[in-house]
């Protein structure tokens, strides 16, 4: 209908006609593109908010499960210590250095009762992980929206989060493997890994064996370690699921 109307003014020559025609049609050309790039937009920022969500559920069970290792890693860490004052090896915790410069205050430990003897050995051989889930993390990868995020303080969390977590797993595949070392030491007085054993039979052998007291300090010297990465590891997880949060609330 535009193209017959500026043919009709082309041939009455009637070129106000013709110019108000043209710019009617740049005008509806401009608003079919801006309409395009904001619909554009906007299913953009659609994917990235549903794959926040997703992000947000996932830290939501990492916390759930983080909670579990730090409470087994605390015990771990209490388990140890126990042992060796017991063992007259040292004058106890109090706030432990670990190796990367955190530390552990020794008002978070347990305490330990007597109904938790036969338990320490086994506590001290317990090295719990964390099973990250990473379904959203992987969304906004493999979809190539992480980039797109504006909050950058939001992005880079999200990013620091998830390079963390391959470290603490790195980490922990070390403290096993110190662990799987130790077995032989720990089959010689017929100690299992998880059993629960004679409190009397345990410090025995750590006052009298060189090689299993070198393993009780060993493990809480890796215990300081695991314990003060993952207290920063869940202190991480809260401050990126409060940002994920002010994101989706705004």
């Amino acid at each position: 209908m535009i193209l017959s109307r500026i043919a009709r003014a082309l041939k009455d020559q009637s070129w106000l006609a013709v110019g108000i025609e043209f710019v009617i049609v740049i005008l509806g050309v401009v608003i079919g593109f801006q309409v395009t790039a904001w619909n554009a937009d906007r299913a953009e920022q659609d994917v990235i908010t549903r794959q926040l969500h997703e992000v947000r559920d996932d830290i939501r069970a990492d916390i759930t499960a983080i909670e579990l290792t730090r409470d087994a890693s605390l015990w771990r860490l209490a388990a140890a210590e126990y042992l060796l004052t017991e063992a007259n090896d040292g004058a106890g915790l109090r706030s432990m250095s670990t190796a990367p410069g955190g530390t552990v205050d020794a008002t978070l430990l347990p305490i330990v009762t007597e109904a938790d003897l036969p338990m320490l050995l086994a506590r001290v051989n317990l090295i719990r992980g964390v099973t990250g889930r990473r379904t959203g993390y992987q969304s906004l990868v493999n979809g190539g929206s992480l980039r797109l995020i504006e909050a950058g303080e939001l992005r880079s969390s999200i990013q620091r989060y998830y390079a963390g977590y391959d470290d603490f797993q790195r980490n922990l595949n070390t403290f096993r493997d110190i662990r799987s070392a130790a077995l032989p030491v720990l089959f010689a007085h017929g100690f299992s890994l998880f059993s629960d054993h004679e409190i009397d039979a345990v410090l025995d052998a750590a006052r009298n064996n060189p090689a299993f007291l070198a393993y009780l300090r060993t493990s809480r010297e890796t215990g300081q370690f695991q314990t003060a990465s993952i207290l920063a590891r869940e202190d991480e997880a809260r401050a990126l699921l409060t940002l994920i949060n002010a994101e989706l609330d705004e």
